[in-house]
């Protein structure tokens, strides 16, 4: 139990620190428009999960390659902030459940018009 509190602890700790890095040293201007939603760490503290979400106008290929571009600067960033033994390998995806919620939400609404046209 302890160590599941110390893992989400960690996984806070970084989501703060990167989003923190990207908006005050971003290396490239479209890591303006990328926001840090989750973050997984294995158990073993070896690697951790980035999920990330962009604003609309910003392709996600692109967001995600400048990402992994930058990968190696965030980790020594992150090791220099966090005082953990070995810093995370960090692999970056997209968080999907953004759009997913924002597909379903229209959905919804729609039906509600469609209920509404029909009394």
């Amino acid at each position: 139990m302890g160590d599941n509190r110390r893992k989400r602890r960690i996984e806070e700790l970084i989501l703060r620190e990167l989003g923190r890095v990207l908006l005050t040293y971003p290396k490239q201007s479209i890591l303006n428009k990328v926001t840090i939603t989750a973050v997984d760490v294995a158990p073993d503290l070896s690697a951790a999960k980035i999920f990330f979400s962009v604003f609309d106008e910003v392709n996600v290929s692109d967001a995600a390659k400048a990402l992994q571009d930058e990968a190696k600067f965030l980790r020594k960033t992150l090791a220099r902030t966090i005082n953990l033994r070995s810093t995370p390998r960090l692999d970056f995806l997209y968080d999907e459940s953004i759009k997913r919620g924002r597909r379903i939400s229209e959905l919804i609404d729609a039906a509600v018009t469609d209920d509404e046209d029909q009394v």
